[in-house]
């Protein structure tokens, strides 16, 4: 049984999450769109799937703090948007990207999309970390999996400064798509692998709602 102060962390967690993901997608699409960067554009579609899936999350831990159980249904919805986020998303950005190199089409992130990557790293950084160590204590494979989507969203951080600056100093454009390629291939496979069980067998710490 999940403690009270428990559900109230993973609720938080979840909340802001969806602040900073909603946020930081926005504007990474935006300068990813306007500067024809494809692994800015996923990071942003990341985020965004991100943001949904804590949205489910928050929703699911505050129906748990007014009843002081974890809801089996709650829990197995959340978990099913977040999955099948990573594996859409993850096949976007491959596809998207295969595209870009076959037709070599290179783009670099502008300033304004290095600023927001490298935050990312830091901020999903901990949040991503923050949302595992709760999900342990809740017993709730959902956030889990959604502290899995975050650290994608920090890889795609980390790749699109790596990018960045095998761009700026080798001159290796393609090295973005490329990049977004391999993370996006990660994102499915985390999808796949994290993907719920049977909504009627709830996971351990967590209470099979009427």
């Amino acid at each position: 049984m999940a403690l009270p102060e428990d559900i109230r962390s993973a609720w938080l967690v979840s909340v802001l999450a969806v602040v900073w993901s909603a946020a930081s997608a926005g504007v990474a699409i935006g300068v990813g769109v306007a500067g024809g960067s494809a692994v800015l554009v996923a990071f942003g579609a990341i985020g965004f799937i991100d943001a949904l899936g804590s949205v489910a999350l928050v929703y699911h831990f505050r129906h748990a703090r007014r009843h002081d159980v974890l809801a089996a249904h709650l829990e197995h919805a959340a978990h099913r948007v977040v999955t099948l986020g990573l594996v859409a998303v993850g096949a976007g950005a491959v596809v998207i990207s295969a595209v870009r190199l076959a037709a070599r089409v290179s783009g670099e992130p502008p300033t304004a999309g290095i600023v927001v990557a490298a935050v990312s790293l830091l901020v999903l950084g901990v949040l991503s970390t923050w949302k595992i160590a709760v999900a342990g204590r809740v017993g709730s494979p959902a956030l889990r999996a959604d502290g899995h989507l975050s650290r994608v969203g920090m890889a795609q951080a980390a790749v699109t400064l790596l990018g960045t600056f095998a761009a700026r100093v080798f001159d290796l454009g393609w090295v973005d798509a490329a990049a977004a390629i391999v993370v996006g291939m990660v994102a499915i496979a985390v999808g796949i692998t994290s993907a719920p069980d049977a909504p009627d067998v709830g996971p351990e710490g967590i209470e099979p709602s009427a």
